[in-house]
């Protein structure tokens, strides 16, 4: 019996050491990461803040501050806290550690820096180049610390252009506005401390006169010339008018040309041609603008010359003695003073004729141009004078010699 129960004991000892052993070794306690943030940054002060650390076994975090390396806060149970008395324009690295009971601590590092002294006063001043042009205009400020800077400038509430640390000696810009509109200017001098200074200017742009209506008429209409005259205009403003003449979409007598007075003769215009007129009057400061238009139609005729004359225009019947089936014509001076160009028997040009002193004969006209001048007896000549056109009408009669 009593090997028996040595034997059992044995055994009951071989199946106890294939059980598995039980680890009460405590788990290991651990802290969240976080991160640390800066706002009200001045001169002088800053508030550090950073997000909750929480502990693996929800243990209470406490929290401690460190300023270069400095200890300013321990103990802290808030997330955030504020530093003063610091110094100006200066760089500061900061440490907060995160500490709860049997765990590792968790710490994180940033840096901030403090403001520098903020740009001088720069008040700001605009000058009207014209109805919608301004000049914006301020003195270059200046940075007691030494700072560099730059501008933002923003145009009635929206950016408009940034200024770099290059161009901070531009202290004033051109701008086009609205005429009849109020406009707000704010330049903004940022030092690359991070201190600014803003200035800003509204004005309101009252519109520009524009000149007066006027009258454009046409008259002396010729073949080939006519006058254009027009009433005068004005600017409620008293600035002067001048004047741009338009015919047929060119600029007469040149491009853009403005002139005083408000006539004009115009030559070189081509026989029964429809023109039209648009004179453009123009404030000479404000360069506000006003048209009139006209129009007219030349003739078909060239100008009278006022001392050459066709004195006599004799046809010939086709029954005389001498020169049958010719036309004759007489001027009142000698071929000489002048250059014949054309001329028409009713409306058959006559090119093959005969010159005297002051006369010229036609070669014999066929029967159908000698009837035709028989009964409608009118014709002219076009004659060139000093490089102008003139047209001599006459009227014939019939001579039996």
């Amino acid at each position: 019996m009593f090997l028996i129960l040595i034997v059992t004991g044995c055994s009951s000892d071989s199946t106890d050491d294939s059980m598995p052993e039980v680890d009460n070794t405590p788990d290991e306690i651990t802290l969240s990461s976080f991160e640390i943030e800066f706002e009200d940054i001045s001169q002088t002060s800053a508030k550090i803040m950073w997000t909750k650390v929480t502990a693996s076994n929800n243990n209470a975090v406490s929290y401690s501050l460190f300023l270069d390396d400095k200890l300013q806060a321990e103990n802290l149970s808030e997330l955030e806290y504020n530093v003063e008395e610091l110094d100006i324009n200066t760089t500061y690295a900061v440490k907060v550690v995160a500490t709860a009971d049997d765990a590792k601590d968790s710490i994180n590092t940033s840096e901030f820096h403090t403001l520098g002294t903020p740009p001088s006063a720069f008040p700001i001043t605009y000058e009207l180049i014209a109805c919608d042009v301004v000049r914006i205009e301020w003195q270059t400020p200046t940075v007691e610390d030494g700072s560099d800077y730059y501008y933002k400038i923003f145009i009635n509430g929206e950016y408009h252009e940034t200024y770099g640390s290059k161009t901070t000696e531009t202290t004033s810009f051109t701008m086009v506005v609205t005429e009849g509109e109020e406009h707000t200017i704010k330049v903004i001098a940022i030092s690359y401390s991070g201190a600014e200074t803003e200035e800003e200017i509204t004005f309101f742009r009252e519109p520009c006169p524009l000149p007066t209506d006027f009258e454009v008429s046409i008259s002396d209409i010729t073949a080939t010339s006519a006058t254009i005259s027009w009433t005068p205009s004005t600017s409620a403003d008293g600035n002067t008018v001048l004047y741009l003449l338009t015919i047929n979409g060119v600029d007469y007598p040149t491009e853009n040309h403005f002139r005083y007075g408000t006539t004009k003769y115009i030559t070189d215009l081509e026989r029964n041609t429809d023109y039209e007129v648009v004179v453009t009057a123009r404030a000479q400061n404000t360069y506000k603008t006003k048209e009139s238009t006209a129009s007219f139609t030349t003739t078909n005729d060239y100008p009278v010359h006022p001392d050459i004359t066709i004195s006599e225009a004799k046809l010939i019947t086709p029954d005389s003695q001498y020169f049958p089936g010719q036309l004759n014509i007489t001027f009142s001076e000698e071929l000489a003073n002048f250059e014949i160009n054309k001329w028409v028997a009713v409306d058959y040009e006559i090119g093959n004729y005969s010159t005297y002193t002051s006369s010229v004969s036609s070669s014999v006209l066929s029967e159908e141009n000698y009837n035709s001048l028989a009964a409608d007896k009118t014709g002219y000549i076009l004659i060139e004078v000093d490089g102008v056109v003139y047209q001599l009408n006459y009227e014939v009669t019939l001579e039996t010699n």
